[in-house]
Parts: structure tokens; C-alpha cells; sequence
């Protein structure tokens, strides 16, 4: 089931292709993107009816995920809604030009989801890389600048662990002098900053 609003009315389909025997199907279908410019919202409905099988076919060709397959249909479908004046039956067939918006919308949504595994993978190999008991405070922060993902994940440490962190990152201590600090063995120390680090990498990954 699919389903979008526009101009105050929520549509609701379920994916069919075409329906058979049409002598001239693509001839219609121009001519009720006509109507849409014209602010007609029941030919939008009847050319969601009857192309909605093969957008949402490509949609989740490329995306290789339901959800996101509809969210891209309807999208595709909303863009064609406000975007009807731009259609020129001489460069190509209604299916084709909402083909091209659908595929457009679909490779964005994929290169948003390569730059947000990239920028966990970033994330990850900064905290990895941060020498034993010889952390800078501005590695730290600059993980901090990285956004929500960082924060939420530092902020789900215990007290005590982000107690440590922030003395061994912020303020660039090293365990030795963390456990002369809070009077714990330094065994313990080293043990919560590497647990810290544990489930920092855990919530990034997750």
C-alpha cells in the first residue's frame, strides 16, 4: 500500500500495473497530465493507478528496501503533481518522465545512505585510532563536531565512564594520572576506558 498527500488530500493506492486493452495508453496518460496542470487532482489519481507497478518496481530495483521504495513512489508522484508543466510530450511519454524522477529520487536516497555509512565508518576509525593513554583533547572534539550520532552515543556511556573519557580525551590525561586522580586502581581505569570505547563503537555501528 502506498500512499501520499498533496494540496490537503492524502492518496492511497495499492501497486497495479496499467490496465490492459487501452488502444493508446501513453495518449492518455498526456493528456491527463493536461488536467493536472489544469489542478485537476483526479487525473493525478489516475495516473498513479496506472503507472504506480512500474515506479515502485524501479524504486526498489534500485533501493533494495520496501520502505524506501514507497517513500520514493510518492515522492515521485508529488514532484510530477507540482512539477506537470514541465512534461514535453515531444521529449518522451508520460511513464519515461516519471521514470526519470523516480530514478533520480532513488540514486539521492542512495548516495544519503552511502554518506551516512561513511560518516559512521569515519567515526569509528577516528575512535580506533586514538593511541593508548596518549589521547589528544581535540581528537575528541572533533568527533564531538561530527553531529547527533557522537553525542547520543557518548551521552549513553555510564557517569563514571564519561567522567574517565572526558579526563583522558578532554583534558588529555593519561591513565596513570587518571587513576593518581580519582584514586582507582589503574587496571580499573584502563578497563573502563576500554569498555567506554567498546560501547561507543557499539552505538555508532548500531
Amino acid at each position: 500500500m502506498l500512499g501520499f498527500s498533496h494540496g490537503g488530500i492524502h492518496l492511497s493506492f495499492v501497486a497495479q500495473a496499467a490496465a490492459p486493452g487501452n488502444p493508446d495508453p501513453m495518449r492518455e496518460l498526456a493528456g491527463l497530465v493536461a488536467e493536472m496542470r489544469a489542478g485537476k487532482e483526479g487525473a493525478l489519481d489516475a495516473i498513479y493507478s496506472a503507472t504506480v507497478g512500474k515506479v515502485f518496481a524501479l524504486a526498489h530495483g534500485i533501493l533494495r528496501d520496501r520502505a524506501d521504495a514507497e517513500e520514493i513512489a510518492c515522492d515521485t508522484y508529488s514532484q510530477a503533481w507540482y512539477q506537470a508543466h514541465r512534461f514535453d510530450a515531444e521529449r518522451g511519454n508520460v511513464l519515461s518522465w516519471l521514470l526519470t524522477i523516480c530514478r533520480s529520487r532513488a540514486l539521492d536516497r542512495l548516495r544519503e545512505r552511502r554518506r551516512d555509512q561513511e560518516s559512521a565508518r569515519v567515526d569509528l576509525e577516528t575512535i580506533d585510532n586514538l593511541p593508548d593513554g596518549q589521547e589528544r583533547p581535540e581528537e575528541l572534539l572533533s568527533l564531538l563536531q561530527e553531529g547527533t550520532r557522537v553525542h547520543a552515543a557518548l551521552a549513553g556511556l555510564s557517569a563514571e565512564r564519561q567522567r574517565l573519557v572526558g579526563m583522558a580525551f578532554l583534558r588529555g590525561m593519561s591513565h596513570q594520572e587518571i587513576a593518581a586522580t580519582t584514586s582507582l586502581p589503574l587496571g580499573t581505569v584502563k578497563s573502563h576506558l576500554r569498555r567506554a570505547l567498546g560501547e561507543l563503537r557499539a552505538a555508532l555501528e548500531s
